[in-house]
């Protein structure tokens, strides 16, 4: 389905459209493919770019109105990109409903994905300790034996993933780029 914002555009030839509803296309579609290439819905692109070219924060029911998808295809599509870290949920003084904007700083994204990993690796690393625990019950079994060699080395990873996170998580992006770009220039020199 395509956005009621720009339905109009595809009506019209290439050369027809107003500029600034053809850039919208444009950045609409992108958002479209940018969310496929991460697994998700064309509503979930469509939304992600109608929330980037909103002038700011759209409720649910504009959302609604603006992209002409349907009031469930939109809650269940805004509660994902949420949970992502694409979006996020706010409130107006004086208004209860929720709105939404789409995260304009690749730091917070950055960042809410930073720390969504590294809980996802604490949870891989407390499994992992107590399927360790409960196999000290085990016999000397090949499958135990083998299942204790996996989550030995799963943990390793698991820990370096975090502590990467940890280690990255107080920089902004801007301030990780310089760190290793004075990184490479030191290790060119090196080389030389």
């Amino acid at each position: 389905m395509y956005l009621k914002l720009v339905a109009d555009i595809l009506l019209m030839r290439p050369e027809e459209a107003p500029p600034e509803e053809a850039a919208k296309r444009c950045m609409i579609d992108a958002s479209i493919k940018m969310a496929k290439m991460l697994g998700h819905s064309d509503a979930a692109g469509a939304l992600i770019g109608s929330l980037f070219l909103a002038e700011g924060p759209l409720s649910m029911d504009e959302l609604v109105e603006v992209t002409g998808y349907s009031k469930s295809t939109v809650s269940t599509n805004m509660t994902l990109l949420e949970n992502q870290g694409i979006v996020r949920r706010m409130r107006k003084p004086g208004d209860k409903r929720n709105y939404y904007v789409a995260m304009q700083s690749v730091d917070e994204t950055f960042k809410a994905e930073n720390e969504k990993i590294r809980q996802i690796m604490q949870i891989h690393i407390a499994a992992m300790g107590e399927a360790e625990r409960i196999l000290e019950d085990a016999e000397g079994s090949d499958e135990a034996e083998r299942l204790r060699r996996l989550f030995s080395s799963m943990r390793e990873e698991c820990v370096r993933a975090r502590r990467l996170i940890e280690l990255v998580s107080p920089f902004s992006m801007d301030e990780l780029i310089e760190i290793l770009k004075r990184e490479v220039e030191m290790r060119e020199a090196g080389e030389k």
